[in-house]
């Protein structure tokens, strides 16, 4: 047996928009727009750094059909920087380029073996002694087993198998090649690759053999926040030795939390959140930043905060203070106060006593939130998968009741303040 090592990319979803980024002009925008493709030469940089075995692709390197010969041409000059070294991709289609135009736009050369969706296909690699197993998506919509069918392994080869699944289920995924850990695991590889999660495994998922996401090479929007990236997979006599996580990422997204239960003026949230933001950015070395700051707690700037047009307004401000210190960029500033009040009024006992009657029953009451949700089927039917992309949680399934119930909750804290207000001015 031979030590080597190979690559486990997935989810590169190239060309992939970047949502919901505020104060962006032109050129910055244009530039943010290629994080996608950054990624994947951060790959091949890698890739030809360690001098790797191979590079295995689990699924989704584009993010929709191929319809820009040039974007296709694109990747296959990048893949030939890797062929030109010796180093072979193997790759599958996933639920996003199943359907891609791909092959008719790009001529993959020697080197470069797109794995059949009719069938499982090996690729032996015998100088290393690798074996990879893998079967692309012949539509979007796989609900097959495909991982079922996968051959058994290569005797004297280190076995990977490659996977775009979402394995038994997944809240922040639709299910497509469903399987188990069992069958994967009764197929007797080493190693398997997986796509489709865009949420690295921390560890194995089985103790039999390695099972695992690599997660996505670019964070896309603020639920994929953190470092993205690819797994550099060490084989040392046959064995699985070791794997490195190597961030890809050139636009890394998170999120500010701000308690403002201490804090009287509107001007001093600023400086939290320039505090907050320098810790929690300290150590990431050069990569534009994206990040949603949300503010929290029961403070006496509740009304304030929540009229038509502040958000935007504090996002200017907090977008101009911390970009004195990095390159950043405000997703959105997320309001989560609520109201810090005292009454002393009689005649607001009743009104208060009303609000309170009519959130406990749209809190307690399963049918009313129903109701409510009728009302909003029509357009979520015609507009879904534009407001799902738009990360508003009403259009998510998993997502809508506790959605509600937030809002349902801040409506009440929103008017309670506005009474507030009145009866202490």
């Amino acid at each position: 047996m031979t030590n080597t090592s190979f690559l486990h990319v997935a989810d590169v979803h190239l060309d992939s928009p970047l949502d919901q980024l505020r104060r962006v002009d032109e050129n910055t925008a244009n530039r943010l727009q290629l994080a996608s493709r950054q990624s994947l030469q951060a790959v091949i940089a890698t890739a030809l750094e360690h001098k790797v075995a191979a590079v295995v692709i689990a699924g989704d390197l584009f993010d929709a059909p191929v319809k820009d010969v040039g974007a296709g041409l694109w990747v296959e000059s990048q893949f030939r920087r890797l062929t030109r070294a010796g180093i072979p991709v193997v790759l599958i289609r996933g639920n996003h380029d199943a359907l891609s135009n791909a092959r008719r736009v790009i001529q993959w050369t020697d080197g470069i073996h797109e794995l059949s969706a009719e069938t499982p296909e090996t690729i032996v690699l015998e100088n290393d002694s690798l074996a990879l197993h893998g079967q692309s998506f012949a539509s979007r919509m796989e609900t097959n087993d495909l991982a079922a069918l996968y051959p058994a392994p290569v005797q004297g080869c280190f076995n990977v198998g490659i996977l775009h699944t979402s394995l038994s289920g997944s809240l922040q995924h639709d299910t497509y090649a469903p399987t188990t850990i069992t069958t994967l695991e009764n197929l007797g590889y080493d190693y398997w690759a997986l796509g489709h999660i865009h949420l690295r495994s921390p560890s194995s998922l089985s103790d039999r053999c390695y099972i695992g996401y690599s997660g996505n090479t670019q964070g896309r929007h603020i639920r994929e926040s953190g470092a993205k990236g690819c797994q550099l997979v060490h084989v040392r006599d046959g064995r699985l030795d070791r794997i490195e996580f190597v961030p890809t990422d050139s636009l890394r997204w998170f999120e500010l939390v701000i308690d403002l239960s201490e804090v009287e003026y509107l001007s001093e949230i600023e400086d939290l959140v320039e505090e907050a933001a320098v810790k929690q950015v300290a150590g990431i070395d050069d990569r534009s930043l994206a990040v949603r700051i949300q503010l929290t707690g029961a403070t006496k700037l509740h009304a304030e905060l929540t009229r038509p047009g502040t958000s935007n307004r504090l996002a200017d401000n907090f977008a101009n203070r911390l970009s004195a210190h990095f390159p950043i960029w405000i997703e959105r500033v997320k309001l989560a106060t609520r109201p810090f009040t005292t009454f002393d009024s009689d005649d607001l006992i009743l009104p208060l006593q009303y609000m309170e009657s009519v959130t406990d029953e749209l809190q307690n009451n399963d049918n009313a939130r129903k109701e409510i949700m009728a009302d909003l089927a029509v357009l979520l039917k015609k507009a879904g998968a534009e407001l799902t992309g738009y990360d508003w949680p009403l259009a998510m399934p998993d997502r809508q009741d506790p959605e509600l119930l937030r809002i349902v909750q801040q409506a009440e804290d929103l008017l309670v303040s506005r009474l507030a207000k009145e009866c202490n001015s």
